[in-house]
């Protein structure tokens, strides 16, 4: 398998200060999927914004990892709420609201 669009999981961490253990529990939680090739973890490059978001509220908000689910879980409901209102007030606007 090529790894062309993967990312050394290990590499990420000490860049980000953090431990490897961190994207296994994500992984674990199904907030990002990894790759193993060769006994080397790897995530996808497109993964990596959603990876460091997960970093960011751990280290600024200080959000245990096993927690991370609840919290991703809420930021999709209010994205997908912001969507609606902004929906709908196309809409109101179509219709000379």
């Amino acid at each position: 398998m090529q790894t062309e669009h993967l990312i050394l999981v290990r590499d990420f961490c000490v860049h980000n200060n953090i431990e490897i253990t961190f994207v296994e529990t994500l992984a674990a939680n199904d907030l990002v999927e990894t790759t193993t090739i060769e006994q080397t973890l790897y995530i996808e490059e497109a993964q990596l914004i959603q990876l460091e978001k997960f970093v960011r509220l751990h280290h600024d908000l200080h959000i245990h990892p096993d927690d991370l689910d609840v919290v991703a879980d809420l930021l999709n409901r209010v994205e997908t709420l912001q969507n609606q209102v902004t929906s709908l007030q196309n809409q109101l606007r179509f219709y000379g609201g």
